[in-house]
């Protein structure tokens, strides 16, 4: 028993459910390399685990240095559970596991470099800046406002495009295209975030974009993304651009909008559980509609 509860509470203080947001890009990209005739079993594995290793270290960072900052927001009470904020675990032990999971990335990350080129390294690089930097001085991304940004690039188009890139070493805008969504339904979770967490980041000099700019013009940004999410998987669908099966994703409109409303309502932080958990499915089931709609075009249609 005692086993399990330590498993437990590793995979709380990796943040488990958050990995869906990389694990399910990468998939999307591999589906878009086999449609397109170009698929390796091995080089696909690797590169996902690769992916969602350093998306983990990438997570402990950021608990890391908040629990080093005192910058907890409202991850005690509302949302986040991290045993390293109720001292279940010790900021040396997170420090080791960060390296546990970065080693295993960063040798996966020199094969690929060996096996395919200084495209996969450049990819690499920045992923690795993303994933030291985030939260980690002397940088802090998050800290100056461009934590946002990070999180579109991270998980949207660098996680779609890099391992379609991986798999057929050929440029395509068709996967640039289907990751926009991802990357800006994912970069909702972080914005949702710190709109709820403004007071807190104020007193903690964080300047996200809703401590620069206000949380009413956040909200505005919130919406303005989210349709423009939408918008272009619509249009890039009627120019055959996209797959017509992508247009499923608007089958989440309704999961956006309820996002959008109760992010609106910053004041009520009884609504913060809730706009983070609509945000996460969002994202997640966006990567899950593109890819679902993909296999449907693969199977259906060859």
């Amino acid at each position: 028993m005692k086993i399990l509860y330590w498993i437990n509470v590793w995979l709380k203080a990796a943040r488990a459910p958050f990995l869906v947001v990389s694990f399910i890009p990468a998939i999307l990209g591999g589906v878009l390399a086999w449609k397109d005739g170009s698929f390796d079993w091995t080089i696909f594995l690797l590169t996902t685990v690769g992916i969602v290793l350093a998306h983990s270290a990438a997570d402990f960072i950021d608990d890391y240095f908040d629990y080093k900052n005192n910058n907890l927001g409202n991850k005690e009470a509302q949302f986040h559970d991290s045993p390293l904020i109720s001292g279940e675990v010790t900021s040396k032990q997170v420090l080791w596991a960060t390296a546990i999971c970065l080693i295993p990335a960063i040798a996966i990350g020199v094969y690929l470099y060996l096996l395919i080129g200084w495209p996969v390294l450049l990819m690499a690089l920045l992923g690795a800046f993303i994933v030291f930097f985030y939260t980690s001085p002397p940088l802090r991304l998050n800290y100056r406002g461009l934590g946002e940004t990070a999180l579109f690039v991270a998980f949207g188009p660098m996680i779609v495009f890099g391992v379609y890139f991986v798999l057929t070493q050929q440029f395509s805008w068709e996967p640039i295209i289907l990751s926009v969504p991802v990357g800006i339904f994912t970069m909702n979770v972080g914005l949702v975030s710190n709109t709820f967490d403004y007071e807190d980041d104020v007193k903690s000099q964080k300047r996200t974009f809703p401590v620069r700019f206000g949380q009413p013009n956040a909200v505005k940004l919130l919406n303005i993304i989210t349709v423009l999410a939408f918008a272009v998987i619509i249009v890039s669908a009627l120019f055959q651009m996209i797959s017509y099966f992508s247009l499923s994703i608007i089958l989440l409109a309704i999961l956006a909008f309820r996002v959008l409303n109760d992010t609106r309502k910053f004041n009520e932080i009884n609504r913060y559980t809730r706009a983070m958990g609509s945000a996460i499915a969002l994202s997640s089931l966006s990567g899950a509609l593109l890819t679902l709609g993909y296999l449907g075009e693969i199977f259906l249609l060859n």
